[in-house]
């Protein structure tokens, strides 16, 4: 599932008359990023939240030929959690990707998206997140993700790269939305949940990392790239 439903009020004006996915970073609309990597993992299936200026989504996800797209429509966003509650309907019976829709990556060695299945354990977990170390992240909230990342929940956690922050990519198992409420709410509510029953874990990233969240954060992205281009 891609996240896409928010109103990016970070990111005015440029969300004014553009919903926040298809604003461009280095000349792409900033959803592309993630639709591409999840092409290469292989994924043909593809759920994605929508709402405010909903239509232009509708009309640039129309044109995507390489996954059978399934759009969540809220009538107005309902946050993270509630996003993936509206969505419920749509999932199967078995894990899934959540990705959110402003993050960029690369990687070094196997894919993030590889080494979070290789590791995903589904008896044991309900959430498997991806960590990126903080002092190498372009773009994050501040936040309170010190209380979802720690050492022993944290698979290869290297205590020089701490702390970590949430990446906005991971797996998670749709049986934590069946008592989940309906509306508006963040998914760190689940978060919270799983981490109190043990069945929460983080992996750290490897490789590079971008949030594009706030026009500050896009300028900071595009410089980088423009040094640096994404490997693939």
């Amino acid at each position: 599932m891609l996240l896409a439903a928010g109103y990016g009020a970070r990111l005015k004006p440029l969300t004014e008359h553009t919903p926040k996915p298809l604003v461009p970073v280095a000349g792409r609309p900033m959803i592309e990023y993630a639709l591409d990597k999840l092409r290469r993992h292989g994924v043909q299936e593809v759920v994605i939240n929508i709402s405010y200026l909903k239509e232009q989504l509708q009309a640039h996800l129309a044109g995507c030929q390489d996954f059978r797209v399934t759009l969540s429509e809220e009538t107005e966003p309902l946050e993270t959690g509630g996003g993936l509650k509206q969505a419920e309907p749509y999932f199967g019976e078995g894990p899934l990707f959540a990705i959110n829709s402003d993050i960029l990556w690369s990687d070094i060695g196997a894919t993030a998206l590889d080494r979070l299945s290789e590791h995903w354990d589904d008896g044991a977990m309900d959430f498997l997140l991806l960590a990126q170390p903080k002092a190498s992240a372009v773009g994050h909230d501040k936040g309170e993700d010190q209380l979802f990342i720690k050492p022993e929940n944290t698979i290869g956690w290297h205590a020089p790269d701490a702390p970590y922050i949430i990446a906005g990519i991971g797996i998670f198992h749709p049986r934590v939305l069946r008592d989940a409420p309906t509306g508006k709410f963040s998914v760190k509510t689940l978060w919270l949940r799983a981490l109190a029953q043990k069945r929460l874990f983080c992996l750290p990233h490897h490789g590079r990392w971008f949030q594009t969240g706030t026009l500050a954060d896009i300028q900071k992205t595009e410089a980088a790239l423009k040094l640096h281009p994404l490997e693939e």
